[in-house]
């Protein structure tokens, strides 16, 4: 009887942990009182729930259309964040910015993942000549830097969002092409890979059932970092005039336009800014509670 009753509460202890991967990452957040993270992950699902929502809130002509007669005027309960230099609400301008911005950051790394994951994955299983070949290739591109190359791709497709898209798709390839090949590479002579393939099971089963769902949760968290230099480049490009043409509202653009205006406006400036700032900062935040929330150490601790 007496040790049936002390097993009860190590029995309720061990439980515990269970609770807390039932409640996901959300409730991780909020048992470690992660207060940041949390806000930073509201800021995510606000802004894209502002990219989803633009088109239903403001009409593509209320945020490119030129109105001189409503240049300027300063926030307020007509205009939430004001108006730019071209009479263009400003509101209507980031929420259709951060659609633009948000779609170029997340086909451009969706890009990237599936070409550089295919390539680095057959790397790092096969491992022959003709991976280290490939390897060495991915690394002379990695000597680049991203910008530059960019920039280059910018430069030989012309400004829109597809060759910005692209541009930052394939300048961030190579990045993913490593990060998939020593995962692999290790999993690859692990005991039940090799069970697998001793069975008869193919090498493209292997890499899709069997090798890459082990490597998900670091996937997961090159995502979110991904995500935000895709935001950070692709505004940085904007802001250099290689983005989309105007009048297409993109925070980068949108900055550059604004810089006369920093002394005498400045709300015309720090509307796109902060948007931007808040975006990268919050998927930088997110990406680090994310890689804490997957690493059993720090998740039990």
């Amino acid at each position: 009887m007496a040790s049936s009753t002390l097993a009860s509460p190590t029995t309720k202890a061990d439980t515990q942990p269970a609770k807390k991967r039932r409640l996901g990452f959300v409730g991780f957040l909020i048992s470690h009182q992660r207060w940041f993270a949390l806000s930073a992950l509201f800021v995510i699902v606000a802004m894209i729930v502002a990219a989803l929502c633009a088109p239903l809130l403001f009409d593509w002509d209320s945020v490119t259309k030129i109105n001189l007669s409503q240049s300027l005027i300063a926030p307020g309960s007509h205009y939430w964040l004001g108006t730019d230099q071209m009479g263009r609400d400003l509101l209507g301008r980031v929420l259709w910015g951060a659609r633009i911005t948000l779609t170029v950051a997340v086909s451009s790394v969706a890009i990237a993942m599936l070409v550089g994951g295919s390539v680095g994955a057959a790397c790092g299983y096969y491992n022959g000549a003709m991976s280290s070949v490939v390897m060495r290739i991915m690394d002379s591109m990695i000597a680049f830097p991203r910008t530059l190359v960019a920039i280059l791709v910018i430069t030989v497709a012309g400004n829109s969002i597809l060759s910005l898209t692209l541009a930052i798709a394939i300048s961030s390839i190579p990045i993913y092409v490593r990060f998939f090949a020593g995962p692999v590479m290790a999993l690859r002579n692990r005991e039940f890979v090799l069970a697998s393939k001793s069975i008869g099971v193919s090498d493209l089963r292997l890499l899709l059932v069997h090798i890459l769902p082990n490597i998900g949760s670091l996937v997961i968290i090159q995502i979110t970092v991904s995500l935000a230099e895709a935001i950070l480049i692709g505004s940085g490009l904007s802001f250099l005039g290689l983005g989309p043409p105007p009048p297409t509202p993109e925070w980068g653009s949108m900055i550059a336009e604004s810089r006369p205006l920093l002394t005498t406006h400045p709300y015309v400036l720090f509307a796109p800014g902060c948007a931007l700032v808040l975006t990268i900062l919050s998927f930088n935040i997110v990406g680090d509670a994310l890689r804490d929330f997957i690493d059993p150490k720090s998740r039990n601790a």
